[in-house]
């Protein structure tokens, strides 16, 4: 069963003559093997345009079926949740293309390791994810070992160190591997979602308008090339040196607050949510900072990504962190400043000076304090 979220369906217009008939639209089969799974249903999400698709279809003993028409942009999430785990929250799933023809993915128990062929785009995707596998195993057991060091150890500054050095080098040599990708594929449609993959959820705009312009033209300009450069322009718009974004938002008490009543401090964006745990762990770290420097002309501005159905636990979030700074939320997914932003996830903060320039983006740590101190040290 097909179910269609609030979108219309728009069809491109066919041309007819008097002598043929329309073209039929190109269509894709997928057809699933995994005889191990203990999935009873398969969900596959997409995109056409503005519409967005959840199409459902019964598992029987490990087999699937898809038909539909290939949408614009070709990317889908192939979702087989365990039994009682809702589909929108597993982990078990994989990213297939809906291209023209038959599309087969095969593979054991777990779908997210399933291998997946028939067309161009997937045996790309698939010849790729076997290279980059052998990272994300590599960090697994990186953590696992982590998680199995006694609770004293795995608090101490060294061992946190190692943790983080020995991650961040599986991450650049996973950067390796897409980037050799890109270099040697730039005529390949596929490339724009390696591209994405290697730039990650918080990109840098330069860096992703330079690797995006190296692409042929007949990438960048195809229909999802068109989707990257908006969203390239869009993180243009917010990038270190603009005017940043002005909005308003309702606080806590229902009470509107701009963001250009800040002006004259220097303000932290701080994009976060309740239900994000690394937002809620550098919490802590920020009250510091906030207490440090909020007399020397600094404060906070949080906006939450909760929705309406999550008030109660972004009001309880707000008091059980102990966070003292305004807040605002529109309480809707997705949050319209957070899109005008380009954040794509959180946690994401954008620091601005007293006219409301973009002075950095996404200080976390110990570089929220050592840039207030650069700023706020020298100017009071």
């Amino acid at each position: 069963m097909r179910r269609l979220l609030p979108f219309l369906l728009a069809l491109a217009p066919l041309t007819t003559t008097a002598q043929s008939k329309p073209a039929l639209p190109a269509t894709f089969l997928v057809q699933g093997r995994l005889p191990g799974t203990t999935a009873r249903m398969a969900y596959l999400y997409y995109k056409n345009g503005t519409q967005s698709i959840v199409d459902s279809t019964a598992v029987h003993e490990g087999y699937f079926q898809f038909k539909g028409v290939v949408p614009a942009l070709p990317q889908a999430q192939l979702v087989l949740p365990a039994p009682g785990t809702p589909a929108d929250r597993s982990e078990e799933r994989l990213p297939v293309y809906l291209e023209k023809g038959t599309i087969t993915v095969v593979g054991t128990k777990q779908v997210k390791n399933a291998a997946v062929e028939g067309t161009p785009l997937n045996h790309e995707s698939t010849s790729l994810a076997t290279q980059v596998r052998t990272f994300r195993a590599q960090l697994d057991a990186l953590y696992a070992a982590y998680e199995a060091l006694p609770a004293a150890e795995r608090a101490t500054p060294v061992a946190e160190a190692k943790l983080t050095q020995e991650a961040n080098a599986i991450y650049e040599k996973r950067q390796q591997v897409y980037a050799a990708y890109l270099k040697a594929h730039p005529t390949t449609l596929y490339s724009l979602y390696v591209l994405e993959s290697y730039v990650g959820p918080r990109p840098q705009a330069s860096a992703y308008a330079t690797l995006f312009g190296e692409l042929a033209p007949s990438v960048r300009n195809s229909p999802y090339g068109k989707v990257l450069q908006e969203r390239i322009a869009q993180l243009q718009r917010v990038a270190v040196g603009a005017l940043a974004p002005d909005f308003s938002q309702a606080g806590p008490d229902g009470k509107p607050l701009k963001l250009s009543d800040l002006r004259g401090n220097y303000v932290l964006i701080d994009f976060w949510a309740s239900w994000c745990g690394p937002c809620r762990q550098e919490n802590p770290s920020l009250i510091k900072v906030y207490n440090a420097y909020k007399v020397k002309g600094f404060t906070v501005l949080g906006v939450s990504l909760d929705n309406a159905s999550q008030r109660a636990a972004w009001l309880k979030a707000i008091e059980t962190d102990g966070l003292p700074w305004p807040q605002v939320s529109s309480l809707t997914r997705p949050n319209p400043v957070a899109l005008s932003y380009g954040v794509n996830a959180i946690p994401q903060n954008f620091l601005l000076d007293p006219q409301g320039r973009i002075l950095a983006v996404n200080l976390f740590g110990e570089e929220l304090p050592k840039k207030l101190a650069e700023l706020l040290n020298k100017t009071n």
